[in-house]
């Protein structure tokens, strides 16, 4: 929009509400600083994937640990059970068997079982007597040459826990076969919790077997085919998956040699704010700090360097926009950094500059007020002695036509001299209070007229406003003709008996202002040519032209007439030039 240019109303409040220039400058700082926070962030990112890389393969080691620990148990099975059978007297139960399994912890049970899979004797109580027929290791063993099988795991209806059974052959002296010894390890202590592990208290070891069932777990049935898929395809050994807890979990699973199990070491998974992640973002505090300290700092500094005296001028210059001009910037000229000074400097000139630019315009306009006011009051006589020429002449005229028209030319002087006076009256030349103004008018007219002589009463209902003097010119003639016109013509002869009555109006709306004369006169044929085709009519028609406004004449349903204009009223000025409402630009 261009200088000086002004936009319809309520514009203002609809613009957006720009950012103040401390948020701006502290938004660009921190944009400029952002990188320090960058290459934080990236390093911390970096460390969090490498404390996870880390996590992961101490669960590998320690995976691959508990399965070295099963196969070394495992392993020692079969060894185990050739010596048994090779030092077993000819009846392998005559000999108690309860002292070979305590020397050798790791293993639960000891048993034999004859060739139709009846347990003879057995370390478990309650075992003896049992059968194992339907095994599926028995069967094997049974039905093959081997020496020796390993089961998979299996919940023990005695031990009450889950157990892989490793079966030695027993054969007859023919080689036929006689049975077998069978040694039971308890997944438990294939399992054992390592100590000092660096993992989570939680952390947990199982077995499962090829078809993904798992074993002496606290959080896992069975796991899913596609991650079955992953280990038997050797694809990946590290999964993330939801126990049947609800709880997610990472896992590392690793193959037992010689087996078809596989050891499954799972783990809670660390939430966003676990230690190690807290760990690494003391790498990332040391830029994050930086990045803060350098923030504060430049906005202190742009506080008090900059913001603080813009403050400070802005304070001035709202003292130099109330007239306050003699005000000085003495703490931006003592204090504030060399640039503020300067533009401190600058604005205590211009402040002189407008103080003495103004007290030349107000003397000029004093000079001219008092000039303007000695023409109005000179101008006032004059007519006054205009007026009084017209009533000496008045006096040899004998002619009632010519005295008429006498009488209305000194109304037309009266009001003249009425306006020029108000104006000289007040101190503002420029405009007149019309409240007063009318008033006044509407007394003098009726003396002028004679009308109290004639029993008819003028009287007034005048509300506040004020005019431009120009348009009070064109008002008061032409109030002046429309009350002349309704005392003479508006009451014939015998209707003063009676008494009748004039009123004037003026009436301020928001969008317009209504003067009225009307009067309660019979008129007649008289009073309506007087209207229509007299001076005054023709007089009334050019000044509603004059005041931008809408003459209106008519009788009324009681009796009478009224002569009316209406007059526009913009930005709260009556009668107001379109020329003068239209904002000022300045390209």
């Amino acid at each position: 929009m261009p200088l000086g240019e002004s936009g319809p109303a309520g514009t203002e409040d609809k613009l957006p509400r720009r950012l103040s220039l401390r948020v701006l400058l502290l938004l660009i700082f921190a944009v400029a600083l952002s990188p320090v926070l960058v290459i934080g962030g990236i390093r911390w990112s970096g460390d969090i994937e490498r404390e996870a890389e880390r996590r992961h393969e101490t669960m590998k080691l320690v995976a691959q640990e508990a399965a070295s620990r099963a196969d070394y148990i495992l392993e020692s099975a079969p060894a185990l059970l050739a010596i048994i059978g090779a030092t077993s007297a000819p009846d392998p139960c005559a000999n108690p068997l309860t002292p070979l399994v305590q020397n050798f912890p790791d293993f639960a049970n000891l048993g034999v079982v004859n060739a139709d899979g009846a347990v003879l004797c057995s370390t478990q109580a309650g075992g003896a007597g049992g059968s194992v027929a339907e095994r599926p290791w028995f069967r094997m063993l049974r039905d093959s040459t081997t020496e020796f099988v390993q089961s998979t795991a299996y919940y023990g209806a005695l031990s009450k826990q889950w157990i892989v059974a490793s079966a030695h052959r027993r054969s007859n002296p023919d080689g036929s076969f006689a049975g077998a010894y069978v040694l039971g390890v308890p997944v438990d202590s294939l399992l054992r919790q390592l100590e000092r592990t660096g993992l989570p208290q939680d952390t947990e070891i199982a077995l499962f077997d090829a078809s993904g069932q798992v074993f002496a777990s606290n959080h896992w049935a069975k796991l899913d085919e596609p991650m079955m898929a992953d280990i038997r395809a050797g694809n990946s050994k590290f999964f993330e998956r939801r126990s049947v807890r609800g709880q997610d979990r990472e896992l590392v699973a690793v193959p037992l040699a010689g087996s078809e199990l596989y050891a499954l070491l799972s783990s809670p998974k660390p939430p966003p704010i676990a230690l190690e992640n807290v760990s690494a973002f003391s790498n990332f505090a040391l830029p994050l700090l930086a990045w803060l300290l350098a923030l504060v700092t430049a906005w202190l500094a742009m506080d008090r360097l900059v913001l603080r005296w813009l403050d400070y001028l802005n304070r001035i210059a709202g003292l130099y926009a109330s007239g306050k001009l003699s005000v000085q910037p003495l703490r931006a000229r003592r204090q504030a950094p060399g640039e503020i000074n300067v533009l401190a400097d600058t604005m205590e000139e211009m402040a002189v500059r407008i103080r003495d630019r103004t007290s030349g315009l107000e003397n000029a306009i004093a000079e001219r007020d008092a000039a303007m006011k000695e023409i109005h009051h000179r101008v006032k006589n004059n007519l006054q002695i205009i007026n009084s020429l017209l009533s000496l002449q008045g006096r040899k005229v004998k002619d009632p036509a010519a005295i008429a028209v006498l009488d209305d030319a000194r109304s037309r002087i009266n009001a003249l001299s009425l306006i020029h006076r108000s104006l000289y009256e007040h101190n503002d030349i420029r405009s007149v209070e019309v409240k007063t103004f009318l008033s006044e008018l509407v007394k003098q007219l009726d003396q002028a007229l004679g009308a109290e002589d004639q029993k008819i009463r003028v009287d007034s209902d005048i509300d506040a406003d004020t005019i431009d003097a120009d348009v009070a010119v064109p008002l008061a003639l032409f109030t002046a003709e429309a009350v002349t016109n309704s005392v003479k013509h508006a009451f014939p002869e015998g209707r003063g008996v009676l008494g009748g009555r004039v009123l004037v109006s003026y009436k301020v709306g928001e969008t317009e202002t209504v003067l009225t004369v009307e009067d309660d006169g019979i008129g007649g044929a008289e009073a309506e040519a007087a209207a229509a085709t007299g001076i005054g009519g023709t007089l009334m028609s050019a000044f509603a032209k004059q005041l931008l406004g809408k003459l209106e004449e008519s009788k009324l349903h009681g009796g009478g007439r009224y002569v009316r204009v209406r007059m526009p009223r913009t930005n709260g000025v009556t009668a107001a030039h379109p020329a003068l409402q239209q904002p000022v630009t300045v390209n």
